[in-house]
């Protein structure tokens, strides 16, 4: 299996301090059947013993989640922490990530960044009992799901459970509106020189010069068009 690259790691940042989540949640780092790497609830353990128990945390968000239990763990973790933390969803937070997100004071989501909150579910076997043992611990396990989420959703439950059943993958802002961000950073940059400027002006007016040129060479085509048709319709010609 083709080993997956991951990033897990504490950093300063103008004398804050921000953690990368940036990879799969799993329950261990490595498992022996595949090369691949994953975020562990040992990991966040191992870099939390070099933040003092109440400085403040940026957690930085891009995963596709994993396991359930290892995303509560973290985010049991998260939110046992005596400073404040925020979590900043970079691009996506999806399943046991959006679990971890949960876990912030405020979540912030670039304005082009995602959310994917969805039931619980696993691969099994086994006999007709045995999987309806699995069905009904599924159910729990959603449960446990649901009472993460509702700290922060402003909805009912049974609005929360549609959207967990239909797999949802919500933008910036349907998350503000849901309750499960509280704001939107805008990553674009607002200090652009006068040359910046008049190059993107310069740009955009070539893009409209050419979308003009294409305008009247269709509008060209359509007339010749027409007068073919007609000289067809009235003489019996070929066009």
């Amino acid at each position: 299996m083709k080993k997956i690259e991951v990033r897990c790691e504490l950093v300063e940042n103008n004398n804050s301090k921000e953690l990368f989540i940036y990879g799969p949640v799993l329950d261990n780092k490595s498992y022996w059947y595949d090369e691949g790497e994953y975020i562990c609830p040992q990991n966040i353990i191992d870099l939390l013993k070099d933040v003092n128990v109440e400085d403040d945390l940026t957690i930085r968000i891009n995963s596709y989640g994993g396991s359930v239990f290892a995303g509560i763990a973290i985010y049991n973790l998260l939110k046992s922490h005596k400073g404040t933390v925020n979590t900043m969803v970079d691009g996506i937070a999806a399943s046991a990530a959006s679990i971890i997100a949960m876990a912030g004071d405020k979540i912030l989501m670039a304005k082009n960044s995602m959310m994917m909150i969805h039931n619980a579910w696993c691969f099994t076997s086994g006999n007709a009992k045995e999987l309806r043992k699995v069905a009904d611990d599924l159910d729990k396990i959603g449960d446990s799901l649901v009472e993460t989420y509702m700290d922060k959703f402003v909805g009912t439950v049974d609005e929360l459970k549609t959207l967990l059943d239909d797999e949802s993958y919500l933008t910036a802002n349907e998350c503000i509106d849901l309750g499960l961000a509280t704001e939107i950073v805008d990553n674009s940059s607002k200090d652009d020189d006068a040359q910046a400027k008049q190059n993107k002006v310069s740009i955009l007016a070539k893009y409209r010069e050419r979308a003009k040129l294409n305008e009247a060479d269709k509008n060209e085509g359509e007339k010749t068009e027409e007068c073919q048709s007609f000289i067809f319709n009235k003489f019996g010609g070929n066009k």
